[in-house]
């Protein structure tokens, strides 16, 4: 068992400290100076539990924006799979029905990874970047070095910060002899 008084009675205690100190004491400026100390204390505590306060309400703040991290994390796979699936449609069956399904399926995982602040990253004539893209290859063109030529597999971010980086091939100036 612990000396500290309960909260709900240290306010009496220190009134009551306060006041056998002016009767033993009679000095009434130790008693205003004990009155100033025992406020100093109050606003410091005070200041404290605000300060407590809005480092709880950040911390929950980061962790609703991020809870769904990995799950989220888990769908990016499905927008590769939809990419291929569609890139591999015959021209002369692009209009058939169930690949307008599929497409609209599509568009809706991207509806939901978009109103979870998930984005796919712009990738095409950007410059390589090895915070936001992962370079698996380097063909010769006639692009300006380090430039993106071609996405192998989309990156995302969720909230700004890179959940998944673009896997991408970059352009290599071919030199020439002369």
């Amino acid at each position: 068992m612990t000396d500290t008084p309960p909260k709900e009675t240290l306010p009496d205690q220190l009134q009551d400290e306060a006041l056998d100190q002016l009767e033993e004491t009679g000095d009434e400026e130790a008693l205003l100076q004990k009155i100033v100390e025992y406020k100093n204390l109050a606003v410091r505590a005070t200041a404290d539990y605000r300060n407590l306060q809005r480092e709880s309400d950040q911390r929950m703040q980061t962790m609703r924006q991020f809870a769904n991290d990995q799950l989220l994390t888990e769908l990016c796979p499905l927008v590769d799979y939809f990419d291929s699936a569609l890139a591999a449609v015959p021209s002369d069956q692009a209009d058939q029905s169930w690949i307008q399904g599929v497409r609209h399926i599509q568009d809706y995982l991207m509806k939901i990874l978009k109103d979870n602040n998930v984005e796919r990253m712009p990738t095409a004539a950007q410059l390589f970047d090895p915070n936001l893209h992962e370079a698996v290859g380097e063909e010769v063109s006639d692009q300006p070095d380090q430039t993106i030529i071609r996405e192998v597999q989309a990156g995302f971010t969720l909230h700004g910060k890179v959940i998944r980086h673009a896997k991408v091939i970059i352009a290599k100036h071919q030199l020439t002899n002369q």
